[in-house]
């Protein structure tokens, strides 16, 4: 009967999550939680004799906080005693749900006997409410993706259910239901104790192992998960990557026969630029017991949810068009991006630009994760392909001939070391740039403009590659004495035109490629000193020739 004394007072569960960001950001903080206990009694024999005893405690809160610090919730219980016909009778009526992106849900049904109300999600179980014979219930509720709602009703000793499907295409949703029943003849209700619970709120470190501690009936548990789960998640309405921390165990029960299981999960959302969006904490308690004293059967049936959904302040979410996985050593990173050039991940997002793969929109983004970066280019086929760094081998300044007009450039020669590579280049200060070009097969191809950007000063250039690009500017070339290479160009965004790449002799071969170009002229004078001096050495041959003959 130890467990029976126990019981009584109801389960006392709280997941607190002590692993945490070493920043403390503002979070805003969503807390539900739920107890119920529907214990059913009776005198071996006709079910006229059963007598249900239902608890039920509850508490919810919001409340805007630094992370990891703690806070106050009042709860209350209440106990119901429930009387039921000897007969079944059959109820219809109507049940309507309607989930929203805020994490919250409203369920309305004309229904009698209604006691609780559970989320089914991503294999997870939630009990969202918990109370008897309510008709317009608002709660919150994790909500990922295709779920199901389901309506849990007294039915004497059990518990008669009736479920429906939501997912986010259809997240309003109204069926007709019947039921069979066993009706309440008689309920008593009485609010035995109001109390305060603490909790907490903080935000888990990625990709680190994660440690819950659960209080279950007065005995403490701790378990470490070090496994994580690397996808996307709905948050808000929005699909984000996520990484899923998931535990589950048994409970032990001390006398009788029975199935209690439990089961955690936690979620971390990322918004832009890989920055924490969110998480939510689920842990949850569901069985049966069975106690069977002399003539007298009691069984318990046991549903327990503490629900935290947090948000961190001024993080925006991104909407995405395309996602991919990439690998940093080893480790796998969820990416998600879309056509404005937004990214986000579960790792830190260093830079993300907009560029053209292959005549289609793609993000170019250099991410971090435990202190190791790589670019990458996630691609609207939802593919993801690394991108090489590649410092150029050569950077000479040339002239280049385009629609008639001669401008300065930048020749600049890399080394095609992948499917695709990023390279810069220093700038001159010769006006603004106007194209970047690339050579295949002695034509210059225009690049388009999403695929070179200016960062800290230098020009970095995306591409698919080649091996030799020419950085063209508005700038017009001082005189100079040239070589010239007549190219066929074209573009991207215009028609073939015919150009000429103009060398000069004083090009500088520096990889920043700093220098302007040199000019060189002949000079007048000049010329006629070296006349003058070769003059004077043959007349000086001479002499001496005519010397020696005497």
């Amino acid at each position: 009967m130890k467990w029976l004394v126990l019981l009584l007072p109801l389960l006392t569960v709280f997941a607190t999550i002590l692993i945490s960001a070493s920043s403390s950001p503002t979070i805003h903080v969503y807390y539900q939680r739920y107890d119920s206990v529907y214990r059913a009694s009776g005198i071996n024999g006709p079910l006229s004799a059963s007598t249900v005893t239902y608890t039920v405690s509850s508490a919810t809160y919001n409340t805007t906080l630094s992370d990891g610090k703690a806070f106050k919730v009042t709860y209350n219980r209440t106990v119901y005693t429930l009387l039921f016909a000897s007969s079944p009778e059959k109820f219809e009526g109507y049940v309507n749900v309607s989930a929203y992106t805020n994490n919250t849900i409203t369920i309305k049904t004309d229904l009698p006997d209604l006691i609780r109300i559970v989320v089914m999600s991503a294999n997870e179980t939630e009990l969202i409410w918990a109370g008897f014979n309510a008709t317009d219930i608002n709660a919150y509720a994790y909500i990922n993706g295709t779920s199901e709602v389901m309506l849990q009703f007294a039915n004497g000793s059990t518990i008669a259910n009736a479920t429906l499907t939501i997912n986010k295409e259809n997240v309003s949703i109204s069926n007709k239901i019947s039921l069979y029943l066993f009706p309440v003849t008689s309920v008593e209700a009485k609010v035995s104790v109001s109390g305060e619970l603490t909790a907490t709120a903080q935000i888990p470190r990625r990709y680190s192992p994660l440690l819950v501690s659960i209080n279950y009936n007065g005995t403490e548990s701790n378990a470490t998960v070090n496994g994580y789960k690397v996808t996307t998640a709905y948050f808000n309405g929005t699909l984000t990557p996520a990484l899923f921390w998931k535990g589950e165990g048994l409970v032990p029960v001390m006398s009788g026969k029975g199935n209690i299981r439990a089961d955690f999960e936690t979620i971390e959302f990322y918004g832009v630029n890989g920055t924490i969006l969110g998480y939510v904490h689920i842990s949850s308690i569901v069985g049966n017991l069975e106690m069977i004293p002399v003539k007298i059967g009691l069984n318990y049936n046991i549903a327990f949810t503490e629900l935290k959904i947090v948000t961190v302040s001024g993080v925006k979410q991104v909407h995405a068009n395309f996602m991919g996985y990439t690998y940093i050593n080893g480790v796998p990173v969820m990416i998600v991006g879309n056509d404005e050039g937004n990214i986000t991940s579960t790792a830190i997002v260093n830079i993300s630009h907009l560029v053209i793969v292959n005549n289609h929109k793609g993000v170019l983004a250099e991410i971090t994760l435990n202190s190791t970066s790589k670019f990458v280019v996630l691609t609207e086929a939802n593919t993801t392909h690394n991108v090489s760094v590649t410092p150029p081998l050569l950077v000479n300044v040339t002239n280049v001939h385009l629609n008639g007009n001669v401008h300065v450039a930048q020749k600049v020669v890399v080394n095609v070391s992948s499917q695709y590579i990023l390279f810069n280049v220093t700038t001159l200060n010769n006006g603004s740039i106007i194209g970047v070009y690339k050579v295949e097969n002695d034509t210059l191809v225009k690049l388009n403009s999403s695929n070179y950007f200016i960062i800290n000063g230098k020009l970095e250039i995306f591409d698919d590659p080649s091996s030799t690009y020419y950085v063209v500017y508005s700038a017009q070339p001082t005189t100079s004495t040239t070589f010239s290479t007549t190219l066929t160009s074209t573009s991207t965004s215009s028609a073939s035109t015919t150009a000429s790449v103009s060398t000069t002799l004083t090009s500088t071969t520096s990889p920043s490629a700093t220098s302007n170009i040199t000019t060189t002229s002949s000079s007048n004078t000049m010329t006629y000193i070296a006349i003058g001096i070769i003059v004077l050495i043959v007349i000086i041959v001479i002499a001496v020739v005519l010397v020696r003959r005497r």
